[in-house]
């Protein structure tokens, strides 16, 4: 064994599994990546190293699971980088986990389940090329599966944004599911909320639908600042910016309230004075 897999070995599979979650969190594709392959390292150094049943019983799930994300994570950030070709080669991977070798069934309910995933992220792949006749497989496949109707969303509005074609439809059938973000408390969900309400805010921005994008925006800046997110904050605000000229008197009023709340927080939080009092005798 080399010294990486030597030091694999002694990290917790689980452990790894989370941090390729908040990788993808924060979008560093890369990352995602490189912790995908050294899951595989450790999924394969599980299943045939003298060390497997040791390593099993630290495990929280099945190794087919770990060979199954490890390929679907992987797939997923070379999407993102757009390199498709590779991309679907991971698909292809664990579109059929019956190589694991695994037959219980609890095994057999991971292998199903990748297989679903498979499905789904071949007709993503296919959306992201530009293959406008796969949108309807595509949106019966989302109905099928609701946990994958806010990703889902994001490749439509993707495609729609690079391959410039008319997707209103789809967003209007796809954009209910999404009304209630507290549905998504897990890093990688509230991940696709911010992303899919800054691509809807661009579609509409591209399309000259101005009320809808500056409120997609405002939308965004306000739960981006509730969550922490500075990345999206940052976006929504220079996005704003961008629309500024479009917005109404009552969507202004409203920017410059969410921008006034913010700064009174941080100011009270980290001075001894009261803002109110400040802003009171300057006027």
């Amino acid at each position: 064994m080399n010294d990486r897999l030597t030091a694999l070995s002694q990290i917790k599979i689980d452990t790894l599994v989370n941090m390729i979650k908040m990788a993808y969190a924060f979008e560093n594709w890369e990352e995602v990546i490189s912790l995908s392959e050294s899951l595989l390292e450790i999924a394969n150094l599980t299943k045939y190293s003298e060390r497997q049943m040791q390593c099993s019983d630290s495990m929280e799930k099945p190794v087919v699971y770990y060979f199954g994300y490890s390929y679907l994570m992987k797939g997923l950030a070379l999407q993102k980088l757009r390199a498709y070709t590779e991309s679907i080669d991971c698909v292809i991977r664990y579109s059929d986990l019956s190589w694991v070798e695994d037959t219980n069934q609890e095994n057999k309910y991971y292998t199903d389940s990748f297989k679903v995933f498979a499905k789904a992220n071949l007709l993503t792949l296919e959306i992201l090329l530009g293959n406008k006749d796969k949108l309807p497989d595509y949106i019966e496949v989302l109905h099928e599966n609701e946990d994958e109707i806010l990703p889902g969303l994001i490749t439509v509005v993707e495609s729609a944004l690079v391959h410039d074609f008319n997707a209103d439809l789809q967003i209007t059938q796809l954009v209910p599911y999404i009304s209630n973000y507290h549905h998504y408390n897990r890093p990688v969900r509230i991940a696709y909320y911010l992303t899919v309400h800054y691509l809807l805010a661009l579609y509409h921005y591209k399309n000259k639908k101005y009320s809808d994008a500056i409120n997609f925006t405002l939308h965004n800046l306000t739960i981006s600042d509730r969550l922490g997110n500075d990345k999206y904050f940052k976006k929504s605000v220079a996005l704003f910016e961008l629309l500024k000229t479009h917005a109404t008197v009552p969507q202004i009023t409203e920017y410059s309230s969410i921008l006034n709340s913010i700064l009174k927080g941080e100011i009270e939080n980290e001075e001894s004075f009261d803002l109110n009092s400040i802003i009171g005798s300057a006027e």
